[in-house]
């Protein structure tokens, strides 16, 4: 029987399936901790560093549905577009991007997030 060989890029793939599917869109998030390595590094500045922080958050935060967009792995980095679909009481765009060691665990984040205005200039969706 042959073995298969899971890549660095299939750890982050499925870490970022944990993420979005379940510690999200089913608010577990118990889940967290287990897909993260190290002294967790937090750039959103309403999150404090390390694993205690950011389950914080997302206890807080609770369920939070969300479509997942678009995802790019560059090496350890990965680009998550998100519609969150509420996020606090209001649709949002987000973008995260998310470092990972080379098990496929998460060491750093990043966030950048826009409300989903109602009006438009343009007939383009921010998806």
């Amino acid at each position: 029987m042959k073995s298969e060989k899971v890549t660095t890029r299939d750890r982050i793939r499925y870490a970022l399936d944990i993420v979005y599917s379940q510690v999200f869109n089913e608010g577990r998030s118990e889940l967290y901790p287990g897909l993260v390595s190290g002294p967790y590094i937090q750039h959103n500045p309403l999150v404090a560093d390390g694993i205690d922080g950011v389950v914080s958050f997302l206890r807080q935060a609770g369920r939070v549905p969300c479509e997942v967009k678009r995802v790019a792995i560059d090496g350890d980095l990965a680009f998550v577009h998100v519609r969150y679909l509420s996020l606090f009481g209001q649709e949002t765009a987000g973008v995260d991007i998310f470092r990972f060691d080379v098990d496929g665990k998460i060491v750093e984040h990043w966030d950048v997030l826009q409300p989903v205005p109602t009006d438009s200039k343009n007939n383009n969706t921010m998806f």
